[in-house]
């Protein structure tokens, strides 16, 4: 069932396959129980980057990385593990031509040399770029994403991107921009930057904005700005169901409660979601979808959250 629970998890099972699995986690507690684990097992190993840059060919498989796990060995690789920079997938809707340009491992790269590693977009292209810790960054067209190797988690950006940054409190990310520098603890927000200005929507968690003349920290549900050198006061969102409006059919969520997630459900496939248990609303997801049918996203949710959904006429909705 593993390997079921995994095609699962990605969108890629089939209807009769789901009900499937379901009715196998119905047998027993021991069989809910497994689900679950090997869920999270799954959710953990693709957050670190378990598989993002290997051939296909060399992946290991969903049963090999539970029994990985179940040996302790991949626990301990855990804890071992350093930044891998990205992986990088274009928006399936659009022949996009993404530049990637690396350094060879055994090259230096020089102190402020943003060099190391970069995404481009054109104009009519978007991205979708996974941080080795499990972060999501859609890149907007005509933007450019810039990593340096050997500084932790930093990254530089040029144009318009949404973010879902992993909570690490030890290590925030920090953007860096000709305007300022954002730094994150763990959250989901819009940041673009042009002409010697930027501006942050942020929808969870916070953001701190910091300039030569000071930094302010902006809040889940507000938007500020970094204008002639200072950062501006945060106030309210004025559009919420606006912020990555331009992202195309794409959600990313970072340990989000599931009512959160229902309103971004709702915002980009124009669809009303119910949740009927209040409990169930507050349990929270991780996951990124590019491009994926409203079906396909709610499954997704409904079995990392031992859910049940239905999708009917328009709606959806989630209970127990």
């Amino acid at each position: 069932m593993d390997e079921l629970i995994d095609r699962a998890r990605r969108g890629e099972a089939t209807a009769d396959e789901l009900a499937q699995l379901d009715a196998w986690r119905r047998v027993s507690s021991a069989n809910a129980r497994h689900h679950d684990d090997a869920l999270r097992i799954l959710v953990a190993a693709r957050a670190l980057g378990t598989a993002a840059a290997v051939p296909d060919a060399t992946r290991p498989t969903a049963r090999e990385i539970i029994a990985r796990a179940n040996s302790r060995r991949l626990q301990r690789r855990f804890t071992a593990l350093r930044w891998v920079p990205w992986a990088i997938a274009a928006a399936a809707a659009i022949v996009a031509a993404v530049a990637l340009r690396a350094r060879s491992a055994g090259e230096t790269v020089a102190a402020g040399d943003w060099r190391a590693a970069e995404v481009v977009t054109g104009a009519n292209e978007l991205a979708t770029v996974q941080l080795g810790e499990g972060s999501v960054v859609r890149l907007a067209p005509s933007s450019r994403l810039r990593m340096l190797a050997g500084r932790g988690r930093a990254v530089s950006l040029e144009g318009r991107a949404f973010f879902a940054v992993q909570r690490i409190p030890s290590r925030p990310l920090r953007v860096h921009t000709h305007a300022g520098e954002a730094r994150v603890l763990g959250t989901r927000f819009e940041l673009a930057v042009g002409a010697g200005e930027l501006h942050v929507k942020v929808l969870e968690g916070r953001v701190a904005l910091t300039t030569t003349r000071g930094e302010v920290e902006v809040g889940a549900g507000q938007e500020s700005g970094v204008r002639a050198g200072a950062a501006t006061k945060p106030t309210p969102l004025r559009a919420p169901t606006a912020v990555a409006s331009w992202a195309g059919t794409f959600l990313a969520f970072q340990a989000t409660p599931l009512r959160d997630a229902a309103r971004d459900i709702e915002r980009v496939y124009r669809t009303a979601v119910t949740i009927s248990d209040s409990a169930l609303a507050v349990e929270t997801i991780t996951a990124t979808f590019t491009d994926r049918p409203v079906e396909e996203v709610v499954n997704v949710v409904c079995a990392v959250l031992s859910a049940r959904c239905e999708v009917r006429e328009g709606t959806v909705r989630i209970g127990r």
